[in-house]
């Protein structure tokens, strides 16, 4: 009995030194696994994010898709105008809508780190970027300027017999939009009114229509995308049938931009490039809406056998449009300009008139040796750099204006406030001294001959690279 009791409790001591081990081998692996991140260890579930997180997400998600605000002068010449370029923050009507916008971006309270900052720099950037010229529209001025000057290798800008202008106008839904208290087609109708009374009578015009039929809803997209007609000409400039013409186009639908490239090619194509000089203006308020490929359509009239002078026109255009037609007017060989009013499509329509008085004069042999022998006069390069400089003089104050107002209202305060104005002064002085360069390179290089500015000119401020 003795026996079996010890034997009994030898093996319970045994037992309790057993479970004593393994229940300390069991707290060091949890103590193991709670250090261990081999790849062996099994991965603890991730804690899920805290209601504050989201919270800051969804706080700066208006300011997280904003394209990063452009410092180099390809950069800023490529970046598309701002929705309020033609705004003024200081004109009280102008300042109510501007104030729309900013009321939608988050509060600011100088804790918030740079990452926040360069956000919220990038958006109002792209709020008020001003619309910057290219330099290479440079070019574009001096051969209407030198139009006819021997000097000139391009043929489209040599003396031809005959002189043909043709204008493709958007009658989109969208050109309903008012301007300055008058619709885009109002203004539009007045500025080709004026121009086409002013061509030499000689000149044979037309005017094609595109997206003047049906409507803007989906069904009646075949109907408009198809709508695409020359209402006027080509004929010699006749007063009241172009009144009475302009006077029914009505904007109604689509925007068949490509068809209506197409459309011009057919009818200049009885006007051959060696015997006529050929001059389109397209004129459009946004970008195709029709399913076309306007930028193959501008490659294959530039290649055709009318070679035409292509002037495209963006008439208070978004970013999308600005990109779309910048890529038009590149694929045809042609200029590009934004234009906001009345004033900016008379300004564009004259440049066509400037080789039209040319021609004339030619044609009457009363031009003699008048052909301009300078690649880019004084007074022009001082206008280009004017631009420049009140460009950003606008674009300046808009931004400083919108900081001081999120300021003053506490919308944006402290380290933020700080670090914003700092980049709106950055911002001011890099692009004033890349306007500085630019006016010093073109004054001297004023006295060289039409080739060699060209060549300059695209090796130093080539912004249309591929």
């Amino acid at each position: 009995m003795v026996n079996n009791y010890k034997s009994s409790v030898s093996f319970i001591a045994i037992l309790l030194a057993i479970l004593i081990v393994v229940a300390g081998c069991k707290e060091e692996q949890k103590d193991f696994k709670s250090t261990n991140t081999t790849s062996n260890s099994v991965e603890e579930p991730e804690e899920e994010s805290k209601p504050s997180d989201k919270k800051e997400s969804v706080r700066y998600e208006v300011i997280s898709d904003s394209p990063v605000a452009p410092e180099k002068m390809e950069d800023i010449i490529n970046y598309p105008a701002g929705p309020f370029v033609n705004n003024l923050f200081r004109e009280e009507e102008d300042k109510i809508e501007i104030v729309k916008e900013l009321e939608k971006l988050p509060n600011l309270n100088g804790t918030e780190g740079e990452e926040v900052y360069e956000a919220y720099w990038n958006t109002l950037v792209q709020m008020f970027a001003g619309d910057y010229k290219d330099p290479n529209q440079l070019i574009e001025m001096l051969k209407i300027k030198s139009f006819g000057s021997p000097e000139i290798d391009d043929p489209r800008y040599q003396f031809k017999e005959n002189l043909n202008v043709e204008i493709l106008l958007d009658a989109s839904g969208s050109m309903k939009a008012q301007v300055n208290g008058k619709s885009k087609m109002e203004l539009a109708k007045e500025a080709i009114s004026k121009f086409t009374e002013s061509l030499p009578s000689d000149a044979k015009i037309a005017l094609r229509v595109y997206g003047h039929k049906g409507t803007g809803s989906d069904k009646d997209k075949e109907l408009s995308c198809k709508a695409n007609e020359r209402v006027f000409g080509f004929s010699n400039y006749d007063k009241d049938k172009m009144s009475s013409t302009l006077k029914n186009i009505e904007p109604k639908g689509w925007t068949p931009v490509a068809n209506s490239l197409q459309k011009a090619s057919e009818d200049l194509s009885m006007y051959p490039a060696d015997q006529n000089t050929n001059i389109i203006y397209l004129v459009s308020d946004g970008i195709e809406t029709c399913d076309g490929d306007p930028i193959t359509a501008a490659k294959e009239l530039k290649e055709s056998n009318v070679k035409p002078i292509v002037n495209v026109i963006g008439f208070d255009v978004d970013a999308a449009g600005q990109k779309q037609l910048k890529e038009v007017a590149k694929s045809a060989d042609g200029s590009y300009a934004n234009v906001y009013n009345l004033d900016g499509l008379t300004n564009e329509f004259d440049r066509a008139k400037e080789i039209a008085e040319k021609w004339e004069s030619w044609r009457t042999k009363a031009l003699g040796d008048n052909l301009t022998r300078k690649v880019l006069n004084t007074s022009d390069i001082f206008q280009f750099a004017a631009d420049w400089g009140s460009t950003n003089l606008e674009e300046t104050n808009n931004l400083r204006g919108s900081l001081l107002y999120l300021k003053k209202n506490e919308r944006v305060t402290g380290e933020a406030f700080n670090y914003l104005n700092e980049k709106v002064d950055e911002r001011r002085k890099n692009i004033l001294g890349m306007k500085k360069v630019f006016e010093e390179d073109m004054h001297n290089l004023n006295e060289a001959n039409f080739e060699e500015m060209n060549q300059i000119i695209n090796e130093k401020y080539n912004t249309n690279k591929e």
